[in-house]
């Protein structure tokens, strides 16, 4: 028996009634010629596979502008999918399933679902309409493959034995900000399963549900040919069925295909370019019933909004984040040294490593630039967040991506080192900083937590340092006014030295040293000298 996928009505033989199954656990049973308990269970239903003394359908409900929808049974053999009407709800009993499967098993073929499409077109007037549809499916398959590979590549074995796992697990979530190779990545571990990986790169025109599961169909048919027959002639159909109808269609179909193939892996890459809800929705849907032998594999800037705490508790989810993307000193050195072709000594590739912390992106830019320098130690020690090309890169890839908003509170709490949402608040005036600090995190946005109440966090150094170059560039006059407002909530705290490190930034020296003079000696008894020394060397002479 084809296994039951969603809701299934199946026949038993040996206990001569029919038993439904629900998410592939019985849930009811009805006696032959029970028809009042079936039919009350239909009411409340849209879609169900049926598998009776005759052979195995898909049964689905589509809706009508008047009355309360109709349905259809379908059933697909060697490529070609069979369509019969059944009826209103009333009509569609267990002895009437039965004679519409004997029927499609056994009688002549009814016309295929593409000429009924075809018909329906010439119907309403609209000749040229499955041939858009062909073209945007043509115009898809740029989409359909993964990147072509660098010529140099820095082999990662160990993320790619992690991505392994995505064949055995229902979701796998590749989650991190732009520049930390994801694409890369998935590029190289989807050439070593060119069979098994359904590629899909999104972009924002997918915000269109419909035009989204088109897209996903042509993907999953680079792998299991001809699926989804049904599914998509009830896409294109002049009034579809609700998405949840489709979709059960359309995994009954990979439940079927997958049995007899290697296991099967979506991949959906861009998946951040995703705003569309009723897309979240119908993909948690999809990815909740998904058959045992297929995958969802799921790259993203940004964590999609789907029940991963829930598939987390569950163990149904691989997560692989930046601090697993990170280059190691050995990748580092290997990427710099091979891929980018530059010689360098262990020192310099370890002090890049520090500055960059292993992302990717920010190696490449410093590596391009250190191809230009005759001293490159010397670059190597002045690189900073505000060199050029990080600037354009940061600016380009994650501010001007971000709300107005989001993009001001990064900037404006880029004076702080560390920072907290009662720190966040004082410096920016947002009521909601513990939600925007959370959002940063969920948005993979440079946000280290410092511990694990996620109470406080720091920056990523080099991406702060850009920050701060572009808070400078563009709001000079605000700078010193935030490092003043931070170093007010820090004095608040008791935190004498943060309160005089931010009015030392701000030159505001006269409270300086106003603080520094109530605090030196406690500070110096507490072997903090160098500290003071250096507090003290920072005042101008007036106030001294």
């Amino acid at each position: 028996m084809p296994k039951p996928s969603l809701h299934a009505l199946t026949w038993s033989q040996e206990r001569q009634h029919y038993e439904l199954h629900m998410h592939g656990q019985l849930h009811q049973c009805f006696p032959r010629g029970d028809e009042p308990a079936w039919l009350t269970w239909l009411a409340e239903h849209t879609a169900f596979a049926f598998v009776g003394q005759h052979g195995r359908i898909s049964v689905i409900k589509e809706a009508r502008e008047r009355g309360t929808g109709y349905w259809y049974a379908y059933r697909r053999q060697d490529r070609h999918t069979s369509k019969r009407y059944l009826g209103p709800t009333a009509k569609v009993t267990l002895v009437r399933l039965e004679e519409v499967a004997q029927a499609l098993l056994s009688g002549p073929s009814p016309p295929s679902l593409a000429s009924l499409q075809t018909q329906r077109e010439a119907e309403a007037g609209s000749p040229g309409t499955s041939r858009k549809a062909e073209q945007g499916m043509t115009l898809l398959s740029t989409r359909l493959s993964h990147p072509r590979l660098p010529i140099s590549l820095v082999e990662r074995d160990r993320l790619l034995s992690d991505l392994d796992a995505a064949l055995s697990t229902p979701l796998t979530l590749l989650s991190a900000s732009a520049g930390w190779g994801k694409t890369t990545l998935l590029s190289t571990w989807a050439s070593r399963h060119p069979h098994q990986v359904a590629w899909l790169s999104l972009d924002a025109l997918d915000n269109d549900p419909t035009r989204f599961w088109l897209a996903v169909i042509a993907a999953l048919r680079t792998c299991a040919s001809g699926v989804g027959e049904i599914a998509l002639a009830l896409l294109r159909s002049p009034e579809p069925p609700p998405l949840s109808a489709i979709l059960t269609a359309l995994l009954n179909e990979l439940a079927g295909a997958s049995e007899q193939t290697a296991p099967i892996l979506l991949l959906l890459d861009d998946y951040q370019v995703i705003e569309e809800q009723t897309i979240h929705e119908t993909l948690t849907f999809w990815l909740e019933h998904l058959p045992a032998r297929v995958h969802l594999l799921i790259s993203s800037r940004v964590d999609p909004e789907l029940p991963l705490s829930r598939l987390r508790v569950r163990g149904q989810l691989v997560e692989i984040r930046a601090t697993d993307l990170r280059f190691s000193r050995e990748e580092v050195s290997t990427f710099l040294r091979h891929a980018m072709g530059l010689s360098l000594s262990e020192a310099e590739v370890l002090a890049l490593e520090r500055r960059t912390e292993g992302w990717a992106a920010g190696l490449q830019l410093a590596a391009l630039s250190l191809r230009k320098q005759e001293d490159r130690s010397a670059w190597i020690t002045a690189f900073t967040g505000s060199h050029r090309y990080l600037l354009d890169y940061v600016q380009e890839e994650i501010l001007a991506r971000q709300p107005v908003a989001l993009r001001d509170f990064l900037l404006h709490t880029a004076v702080l080192s560390r920072m907290s949402a009662a720190l966040c608040q004082a410096v920016t005036g947002e009521p909601a900083s513990q939600v925007v600090l959370e959002t940063l995190e969920r948005a993979n946005l440079f946000l280290v937590p410092l511990d694990e109440e996620r109470q406080w966090y720091r920056f990523h150094d080099l991406f702060r340092e850009t920050l701060l170059a572009r808070l400078q560039a563009t709001q000079p006059e605000r700078v010193p006014r935030l490092h003043l407002l931070a170093a007010r909530w820090y004095e608040a705290q008791g935190e004498v030295r943060e309160a005089i490190a931010h009015q030392l930034a701000a030159a505001d020296f006269s409270s300086a040293a106003r603080l520094l003079e109530r605090e030196a000696s406690h500070l110096w008894l507490s072997g903090e000298a160098q500290t003071v020394q250096t507090w003290l060397a920072a005042l101008p002479d007036a106030v001294l």
